[in-house]
């Protein structure tokens, strides 16, 4: 049987390195940065409820293309008024919200790795599926796990006990739970954007994309 899993999209970052907020910057036109990886977990089949987790003060305009998925309750955002403390916050808030349908597991997604496509959140889900040992699916990047990641439901307990700047990611170096690691296709995948250079970064990048389809 299919585990059931929800989505929590981490948006809710201080942009601190870019020095702006970030996720409305355009990556080409009618594509932000926030819209973008927020697309592909909108599309993921295999997610149930999607929670995303924002700062209190977003307007939310980064967020095209999720009316239809908000008025229908697919996906929820939620504020969190302690994310300039750190990420454990924000994953704490989006887990507390997420266990309240009773997942199996739960796939984080980071706001702002804008080329995070939907196979590769399909292939995660399906890794958990075909092992019910694990404690954990992630991607691989630099022989080292790295998000997107999903956790079962093993991990909640841990991931609700996260303290300061750090996120998921911090419990997969730990031997004690047993994880799958993917690796996806490309190295761009796991491009995410902090800085004005990786913004100009990661606008040519979708230009290359756009244009060689």
């Amino acid at each position: 049987m299919s585990a059931k899993i929800a989505g929590i999209y981490l948006a809710a970052g201080q942009s601190r390195r870019m020095g702006r907020p970030k996720l409305a910057l355009e990556l080409a036109p009618g594509s932000r940065l926030g819209s973008a990886a927020l697309a592909e977990v909108l599309a993921c089949p295999r997610l149930g409820e999607i929670v995303a987790v924002v700062r209190p003060d977003d307007p939310l305009e980064w967020a095209v293309g999720a009316e239809a998925a908000a008025s229908s309750g697919r996906i929820r955002f939620v504020p969190c008024p302690e994310a300039a403390d750190g990420m454990s916050h924000s994953v704490r808030r989006g887990l507390a919200e997420a266990l309240a349908g009773a997942p199996d597991a739960v796939l984080m997604v980071l706001a702002d790795q804008p080329f995070i496509k939907v196979d590769l959140l399909e292939a995660l889900a399906a890794a958990y599926d075909g092992d019910a040992s694990l404690d954990y699916a992630a991607c691989r990047h630099g022989g080292i796990a790295h998000p997107p990641v999903l956790l079962g439901s093993s991990m909640f307990e841990a991931a609700m006990a996260l303290e300061g700047d750090v996120g998921a990611r911090k419990l997969l170096s730990d031997p004690a739970w047993r994880g799958a690691l993917i690796e996806a296709d490309s190295e761009t995948a796991f491009a995410d954007v902090d800085t004005e250079r990786d913004l100009a970064a990661a606008i040519q990048t979708m230009r290359r994309m756009r244009t060689s389809h």
